[in-house]
């Protein structure tokens, strides 16, 4: 059975979202998968449409599951799929972690899934783990049972410097626990038309070279919606850009890993991007730095210090950055820019030049003119679809980011969340808290970047009931 873990640190770089559409797209092939859901938050039960107060057992208690004794799959497997089971986790997950949580204790604790995973192989072609975003023994454990691991990464600026510390944490955690996955950087969240994304999707191909997928996932917003009804994007939407850009990763992954057909890979004589069956056939390039050297590892194959490989690819990006902003400002025939491209400003707040636009979901223009937040003579509107998700909180500069004082009202004969609230004059940043995850309102066109890399949406509000903020 061939193991794929989907890993990174960053939150909100689509790494949920891609371990349930990969793997009910393999599911879809024909392929028997499992989904392992490493994360104590439990998204891809809430995903897949299981309900939490239903689940009996978890992947915790398979992994505590007494030696020689492991846990028969079918006490803890729910049929998401066409041949996809998932295996869910809970938030006692995460206990288990600490001091006395009881996986810490045993001997085996780094390879306890792996152990898990051998004795539930045999009615599986492919395992899809979706993993904690706290690197610890979770994510160990992930790491050793994988013999691919993916890596979600934005075409954002602060998802390349993050694409350089997931590369050396597996690279690092990997050598200490004695292992070697192969590993891969699937862009995520990308807007082909947005020219800043575009530019920093060909420098990150450029700098990490056959790392990098060929297949690009892109910003689709009907894949928050799937998630909403509790489905993969295939089934929800099947034409979606998403479904269709999931389909070809599916695809890419069937085709370099062999799974299916007998669990050998063949590897051309020309293949140039080092996709390893694990103790079969060795990585073209693997990702350990040469003895001696102190970062890592080029395209090109020379070693050079960790910190010049960083400065001297953030400078490359602030360049790109200030080259596609000029363009996107020619291009508007010399609108008045929502961004500082100063010299001075690009050196201050790089960040900044990185998903100033969120594109709102594709819908009906009169649906799209309700969607989003508005100022009324009553106060600050906010509304969004229903398929947005099961509990919907505003979170903003208003009510001190809190993420439970503001939830949205179900509005069943509208099909809409809804929020009426008091907001002081002024610009007002807020996000989205949509089951327990942070995202910026996709309906609201102004947004701006926050010192996490994320977008954070924004609304003017003025003395008097005036202007509507990405409604209208």
């Amino acid at each position: 059975m061939r193991t794929i873990a989907i890993v990174n640190q960053k939150g909100g770089c689509g790494k949920t979202t891609t371990a349930i559409n990969l793997a009910a797209e393999l599911g879809r092939r024909g392929l028997r998968t499992l989904l392992i859901d490493m994360d104590p938050q439990s998204h891809c039960a809430a995903g897949l449409g299981v309900p939490e107060g239903k689940i009996d057992l978890d992947i915790s208690d398979a992994l505590m599951a007494p030696e020689g004794r492991p846990l028969q799959l079918g006490r803890l497997a729910w049929r998401a799929g066409l041949n996809l089971d998932l295996v869910p986790s809970r938030m006692k997950l995460a206990g288990l972690e600490a001091t006395r949580g009881g996986l810490a204790d045993r001997p085996d604790r780094e390879r306890r899934l792996a152990q898990v995973l051998g004795a539930w192989s045999k009615g599986h072609d492919v395992a899809v783990i979706d993993c904690s975003p706290a690197i610890g023994l979770l994510t160990f454990n992930a790491l050793v049972a994988a013999d691919t691991v993916l890596i979600p990464v934005e075409t954002s600026f602060f998802a390349m410097q993050g694409a350089f510390k997931q590369l050396n944490t597996v690279r690092t955690v990997g050598r200490r626990l004695g292992v070697q996955p192969a590993v891969r950087l699937v862009p995520t969240l990308h807007q082909p038309t947005n020219p800043v994304a575009c530019d920093l999707l060909s420098e990150l191909r450029k700098r990490f070279g056959p790392k990098v997928a060929p297949v690009v996932i892109r910003h689709d917003g009907r894949l928050r919606e799937a998630a909403g009804f509790g489905q993969s994007v295939a089934e929800y939407a099947p034409e979606a850009e998403g479904a269709i850009d999931y389909r070809t990763l599916a695809s890419w992954v069937v085709e370099k890993l062999g799974v299916g057909g007998g669990g050998q890979r063949v590897v051309d004589a020309d293949e140039t991007e080092g996709w390893p069956a694990p103790a079969v056939v060795p990585e073209a390039e693997p990702i350990e730095t040469p003895e001696g050297a102190s970062g890592p590892v080029g395209a090109e194959g020379s070693a050079e210090p960790a910190s010049e490989v960083a400065a001297r690819v953030m400078s490359r990006i602030e360049e790109v950055a200030r080259r596609a902003l000029q363009m996107q400002r020619m291009t508007e025939g010399g609108a008045e820019a929502t961004i500082e491209a100063s010299p001075r400003s690009l050196r201050m707040h790089p960040t900044l030049l990185v998903e100033a636009e969120a594109k709102p979901l594709a819908a009906a223009e009169s649906v799209r003119r309700l969607f989003g937040v508005r100022q009324t003579g009553q106060g600050v509107l906010f509304v969004q679809p229903l398929t947005l998700g099961r509990r919907v909180f505003v979170s903003g500069e208003f009510n001190g980011w809190s993420t439970t004082s503001h939830p949205m009202a179900r509005n069943e004969s509208l099909g809409v969340f809804e929020l009426l609230v008091r907001v002081e004059p002024g610009r007002c940043r807020y996000r989205l808290v949509v089951d327990g995850v942070w995202c910026p309102d996709s309906y609201n066109l102004n947004s701006a970047v926050n010192p996490y890399g994320e977008a954070d949406s924004i609304v003017e509000v003025g003395e008097l009931t005036a202007t509507a903020t990405g409604a209208d």
